[in-house]
């Protein structure tokens, strides 16, 4: 196993931690267990190591299911998409991943079909009201 292979593994498990949210309401719990069997099963053929996160068993299907039961718990959070994806997008997603290429399966979200795996944007913080003091200062400034 490379350094190079950890590596890529490292990078798609961190790719992916932005699309996981946390909370109660945790939508696209499927969808998400979906997508992640589909990359776990063709992980291997693009050269993605799945010996981590460590298990037992040193075959192939062990990897595989390994990855799997991973995935199963890690998609309880869910996505942080702002609605469930509905079953159409997710299995064209899921097709989009089992017919492309292995940059699909490494980052899914770049697939115009798994577009919905891209997190949404939190809003920027509204500015804090001025003070009375601030307030004071900018009408003595602008000479009100």
């Amino acid at each position: 196993m490379s350094g190079r292979h950890a590596l890529v593994l490292a990078a798609v498990v961190g790719a992916l931690a932005p699309v996981l949210a946390c909370g109660t309401e945790a939508k696209g719990v499927e969808a998400c267990k979906r997508i992640e069997r589909v990359r776990c099963e063709t992980a291997a053929a693009c050269g993605i190591d799945l010996t981590k996160p460590v298990h037992r068993g040193d075959t192939p299907s062990a990897d595989v299911g390994a990855c799997i039961r991973y995935y199963d718990d890690a998609c309880l959070h869910g996505l942080t998409a702002a609605i469930e994806p509905g079953s159409v997008a997710v299995d064209d997603c899921v097709r989009a991943l089992e017919n492309g290429s292995c940059d699909v399966i490494r980052a899914p979200e770049t697939a115009r079909e798994c577009s919905f795996l891209v997190p949404v944007a939190e809003p920027a913080p509204a500015p804090a009201p001025a003070t009375d003091a601030a307030a004071a200062t900018d009408a003595t400034v602008d000479g009100g």
